[in-house]
C-alpha cells in the first residue's frame, strides 16, 4: 500500500485572479514563454485537476491513499477568492465524498481569520469528518505568535492534526521567512498533544531541513514529509540518499524514532514536471536498490515505513 501525504486538486474559483496571475507568470518565466501563453493554455488544465483527474492518477502510480489539501490564500496579498473560505473547503468535501475510499482532507484555514476560522474547524470536524488543519505561513504570519493560540488549543481539543508548510519555495508573490520550521517549536511546546506536521521537510535545499530534524529530535508529537524534495532528488541523487540514510539513522531524544515519522508525500500537480507521481513513488520503491550506486544500504522494511506504515499509524 502507498499513502500519498500530500497532494491538491483544483478548480478556479479556489483563488484570486491575482494568484492564478502570479502562478502563470511564475512558469512564464521559467518556460521562457508569455504568460499568456500559460494562461490560456496550460491554466484551464490545471483548473480541471479535480477528484476525477488525481484518482486516475493515483490509480496509474500505484497510490491508495491521498490526502488531499488546501492552503489558504485568502489573508494575503492576492486576496480573496470568489468564494468564501467555507464554500473553498466545502467543494473539497464534496470532491473527497466521491472517492471516499480513495481521498481524505486537510481543510485549509489561515490562522487570522479569528473565530471565524475556529467555528470552521469545529464544522469540519463535526459535520465534515476532517482530521487534519493546514495553515500557510507564506501567506504573511509567524506561526508561533501567542494570538493564534486558541486556534492551535481547538485543533489539540478535537484532536486535529495541525499541517504547516516549511519550504522556500511557494507561490511568487508571498514571502518564505515566515515558513521556517523553527516557528513551529513553540507551537509544539506548548500544545504537547497536538500532532503537527512539517509539510516539505524544510524544502531538502535549505538548512531548514536540518532544523527539522532537530526539532523532531527533541519533540515527540513533531512530524514530517518528503513532497517538494523532487527538485534535489533530480539535481543531487547522492546527497538526498545520504540524507535520507542519515534521517533514518538518526535517534530522538523523546519519543519514537525519526524513522517512524516521517512519510511519503508528492504535491502534486506543482511537481510533475519534475517528478510524476509515478516515478516519484518508484523512486522510493527503487531505493534499497538505487542507494547500492553511492554504497548505501536501505531495507525495504524501512521504504515500507514511508510509504506505508508510518503514515497509516499517524494519521489513521
Amino acid at each position: 500500500m502507498v499513502v500519498n501525504t500530500h497532494c491538491h486538486i483544483l478548480c478556479k474559483e479556489l483563488y484570486s485572479d491575482a494568484f492564478w496571475e502570479g502562478i502563470a507568470a511564475g512558469y512564464a518565466r521559467s518556460m521562457g514563454v508569455p504568460t499568456e501563453t500559460i494562461m490560456t493554455q496550460m491554466m484551464p488544465q490545471t483548473w480541471a485537476s479535480d477528484a476525477s483527474v488525481y484518482t486516475q492518477i493515483m490509480a496509474d502510480a500505484g497510490i491508495d491513499k491521498a490526502y488531499i489539501c488546501h492552503p489558504d490564500y485568502g489573508k494575503s496579498v492576492v486576496g480573496e477568492a470568489k468564494w468564501s473560505i467555507e464554500e473553498v473547503n466545502k467543494w473539497y468535501v464534496d470532491q473527497r465524498d466521491q472517492f471516499p475510499d480513495k481521498l481524505e482532507f486537510v481543510v485549509g484555514i489561515d490562522p487570522r481569520r479569528g473565530e471565524e476560522g475556529i467555528k470552521l474547524i469545529e464544522k469540519a470536524s463535526q459535520e465534515w469528518g476532517v482530521k487534519a488543519v493546514k495553515i500557510y505561513a507564506p501567506c504573511g504570519f509567524f506561526p508561533d505568535d501567542p494570538k493564534y493560540d486558541a486556534f492551535y488549543a481547538k485543533c489539540e481539543e478535537l484532536g486535529m492534526m495541525l499541517q504547516s508548510h516549511t519550504a522556500a519555495l511557494t507561490h511568487p508573490l508571498v514571502e518564505n521567512k515566515y515558513a521556517n520550521p523553527m516557528y513551529l517549536d513553540r507551537i509544539a511546546a506548548r500544545f504537547p498533544d497536538l500532532k503537527i506536521l512539517m509539510v516539505h521537510f524544510g524544502g531538502g535545499f535549505t538548512t531548514w531541513t536540518l532544523g527539522v530534524i532537530e526539532i523532531m529530535s527533541g519533540r515527540t508529537n513533531v512530524f514530517a514529509e518528503f513532497s517538494g524534495h523532487q527538485g534535489m532528488v533530480k539535481c543531487y541523487p547522492e546527497y538526498w540518499l545520504k540524507l535520507l540514510r542519515a534521517i533514518l539513522d538518526a535517534p530522538a531524544l523523546f519519543g519514537a524514532p525519526l524513522k517512524e515519522r516521517i512519510m511519503f508525500g508528492s504535491d502534486w500537480p506543482y511537481l510533475s514536471p519534475v517528478f510524476s507521481d509515478k516515478d516519484w513513488v518508484q523512486f522510493f520503491k527503487d531505493i534499497p536498490e538505487t542507494g547500492k550506486q553511492y554504497g548505501l544500504k536501505f531495507t525495504q522494511e524501512e521504504i515500507n515505513l514511508i510509504l506505508n506504515e508510518n503514515p497509516k499509524k499517524i494519521l489513521g
